[in-house]
């Protein structure tokens, strides 16, 4: 695409844990490129998915959720947040609509409206409303509405696809003219290692449950080409200590072979090739400062 009527906008996803924004990005590129899981907080750093479409072109930045904590950590998720806003033209803040709106929400909002000199867009979504009645559902849209100016608000379920397609049609509407940041095959700003460590840290989230921290770290340290068909895959896996070590380990090795298994069957789906897959579990190693 390279022509004047090429129009493009970045689109800031925003919001608590376990509101569904991941969810909502894998539909709107129609591609699964940010993991999924029962976990708070799975996604710990910006991912960017792109949606190109005859002459418009959005790109989403998926970010980490926002949660009640004041720690490092929490600060860490609040910077990858603010750093996509300040890039945005479109903030749109995802609200899971069969829970309380929190002060947390109502806070990031004010301060969203203080720094917003160059007016971008706020747009609201409310997800799952399928799981409320449409009368409490009119009630909570008008209670933030009331508080709050946003420029469209929008009622979705994004489990059964309801209302992405309106969400999609205003965002492409209302973008600028602009040329185009990313060739139109292009689909996420995430390298093919990035995927793969991404596919197996999903598994491993999903398998291990709470005894593992969001924040667990994978790494491809090699990937070969064994031929047209075939890859093999070497992973490394950074744990925080040796319990945690001896937790993806499992009795006998079994809970690092069942990873491996669903690990390596999510990769070959995602390549599309037939996939021999290593894994290595590692400690952290801490940095020592010497004055």
């Amino acid at each position: 695409m390279n022509d004047k009527s090429e129009k493009c906008g970045i689109v800031s996803i925003i919001g608590e844990v376990n509101v569904g924004k991941s969810s909502l990005i894998n539909i709107l590129i129609k591609k699964k490129i940010s993991i999924i899981t029962h976990k708070s907080n799975t996604t710990i750093k910006q991912i960017k998915g792109i949606r190109s479409y005859k002459n418009s072109q959005v790109i989403f930045i998926d970010t980490p959720g926002l949660y009640n904590n004041k720690g490092k950590t929490n600060r860490n998720f609040l910077r990858e947040i603010w750093n996509a806003i300040s890039e945005s033209d479109f903030v749109c803040l995802v609200i899971d609509c069969s829970r309380p709106i929190s002060n947390n929400i109502y806070q990031l909002l004010e301060q969203i409206n203080s720094k917003n000199k160059s007016k971008k867009r706020l747009v609201l979504v409310l997800n799952k409303i399928d799981l409320l009645k449409k009368e409490t559902l009119l009630i909570k849209v008008k209670e933030i509405n009331e508080k709050f100016e946003f420029d469209q608000t929008f009622m979705i379920s994004a489990l059964k696809n309801d209302g992405i397609d309106d969400l999609l049609d205003w965002l492409i509407l209302n973008l600028k003219g602009k040329k185009w940041l990313y060739p139109p095959t292009i689909t996420s700003d995430q390298s093919i290692d990035e995927h793969l460590n991404e596919k197996t840290r999903e598994i491993i989230l999903l398998r291990i449950h709470d005894e593992i921290p969001y924040n667990i770290e994978v790494y491809s340290d090699q990937i070969i080409n064994v031929s047209k068909t075939k890859i093999r895959v070497f992973q490394s896996i950074y744990v925080k200590n040796q319990r945690h070590r001896s937790i993806l380990i499992g009795n006998k090795g079994e809970t690092i072979k069942s990873i491996s298994i669903n690990a390596r069957k999510s990769i070959e789906m995602f390549v599309n090739k037939k996939v021999d897959l290593f894994l290595d579990i590692k400690l952290k190693k801490k940095i020592r400062i010497v004055n």
